[in-house]
């Protein structure tokens, strides 16, 4: 029987490598060796390492090194992923959901269910929309040591830019042109100048404020209010509500049924079928068919045309005229008109002569001291303190002089503004007893029924003359 060869059994310790199918992890696996084979040194390891190109991380050939396991994957190399960028997109400065209407909580806790912010409103330069640039991503590597170049990131949507809108110079913002309703329509981002509620404004849509125009196709129900930067009209019937506009003017289709507390305020004309119970002012001219127990002021002239042009009740004050077909009623209602006088100006007026009677007061005050002053100087009983006093009396009795000669020339400018733009009162048809009429400083409290007439100021009484 033969000898066996020496050695014939023996296995020298071997390995393989494997990597990952998207290159980010290499892995070794051991086979021990057999029969007193030959175990691998680390120079074994790294030369087979390399010659697949590897790029090893050398704390895991280390740990290779000291705790060598067999039969088991053992990781020699990691890449590292790349950085994702992100995708551009576009920014909306605004809520572009349909917004339900939700009451505004106030401060102290309670809910103001009049107050349901569902209108989406903008000035003129506010920024709706910003482009966000895309950022790219930071290359990575695979265990060969070559780049893994991250995601190709996306540009942002177009802008959807509507009318009423522009874009910046670098084309990264849209900006609001005009103020106004931002609208959504057809994807596209609108301001419309003028803010339209088809129904009613009521506990559906709550109080209204906009900075534009408004149009509102029903009703205001009562305890609501509609403020507008422009005009606003209204179809229906304003009840006991508030409507404001700052800038513009008030339409009333239907009139305003008041219940002595609806308030119409109107920087420029109110036109209206009829106005009953309401505090009305208006910085232009006012038309309605009538005015009933309400309290008006107008800059300009109030014209009561159509069916009844009829005022009764109540006080009116027109800065130029009042022209009317009745005024007053058979019933002898209370009612007091006034013309003739800017209520602006007429509030001006006696702001003025109130502040300059102030401004006087204290003058007298600082003119009695500098007099019980200066009589202690001329007995030479002035010590430095009171020397000091005297001076600063002096310099405020300059002040208080100018102030009054400035305050009192325009007192005298409004005396004759006033005094030039007396109005007049008109009647087609008849002024009913109980009606008091000023005219700038003369009154007449009527006491019999005038028919067709004008009255106007003659410089000493109110004079009563023929409707032309």
């Amino acid at each position: 029987m033969d000898a066996q060869l020496p050695g014939a059994n023996t296995f020298d310790e071997s390995a393989s490598i494997e990597v990952s199918t998207d290159r980010m992890e290499a892995t070794i696996t051991f086979v021990a060796a057999m029969e007193g084979g030959r175990t691998m040194t680390e120079d074994d390891v790294k030369a087979l390492i390399e010659k697949e190109g590897i790029a090893p991380d050398p704390d895991m050939l280390a740990i290779i090194a000291r705790e060598r396991k067999y039969e088991r994957k053992m990781p020699i190399a990691r890449g590292r992923a790349p950085t994702p960028g992100t995708d551009g997109f576009l920014q909306f400065h605004f809520d572009r959901s349909n917004l339900k209407p939700k009451p505004k909580i106030m401060e102290d806790g309670s809910v103001n269910f009049k107050q349901l912010d569902m209108f989406r409103l903008c000035n003129r330069g506010d920024v709706l929309v910003t482009t966000v640039l895309p950022r790219e991503g930071m290359p990575g590597l695979d265990v060969y040591g070559k780049p893994v170049m991250p995601d190709k990131t996306k540009e942002a949507a177009p802008i959807p830019m509507g009318s009423g809108t522009v874009l910046s110079e670098d084309g990264l913002h849209l900006i609001a042109d005009e103020s106004g309703q931002l609208l959504i329509l057809e994807g596209k981002i609108n301001i419309s100048p003028q803010l339209e509620i088809q129904g009613n404004v009521d506990n559906s849509t709550g109080n209204v404020e906009f900075n534009g125009q408004v149009v509102i196709r029903g009703n205001v129900t009562s305890g609501f209010t509609v403020k507008a930067k422009g005009t606003v009209e209204i179809d229906g019937v304003c009840e006991a509500a508030t409507i404001i506009s700052e800038k513009g003017s008030i339409v009333l289709g239907s009139g305003a049924q008041g219940g002595d507390k609806a308030v119409l305020d109107a920087a420029q004309d109110i036109t209206a079928k009829f106005i009953e119970g309401c505090k009305v002012k208006a910085g232009g001219n006012i038309m309605a068919d009538s005015i009933l127990k309400s309290h008006v002021k107008c800059e300009g002239t109030v014209t009561l045309a159509g069916k009844n042009g009829l005022l009764v009740g109540g006080s009116l004050n027109a800065g130029q005229k009042l022209i009317a077909r009745t005024i007053g009623s058979p019933m002898g209602t209370a009612t007091e008109v006034e013309v003739g006088g800017n209520p602006s100006e007429l509030k001006r007026h006696a702001e003025l002569v109130e502040e300059f009677n102030i401004l006087r007061e204290e003058f007298e005050k600082c003119d009695k001291a500098v007099n019980t002053l200066n009589l202690a100087k001329q007995r030479n009983a002035l010590d430095e303190s009171k020397k000091a006093m005297l001076i600063k009396m002096i310099n405020m009795k300059m002040v208080y002089r100018a102030k009054m000669t400035k305050m009192q020339d325009e007192i005298d400018h409004i005396a004759r503004q006033l005094a030039v733009n007396v109005g007049t009162v008109s009647a087609s048809n008849m002024i009913r007893p109980g009606v008091r009429v000023t005219i700038g400083s003369a009154q007449l409290l009527v006491r019999e029924d005038i028919s067709s007439c004008k009255l106007r100021n003659n410089g000493e009484k109110i004079s009563i003359g023929p409707n032309v």
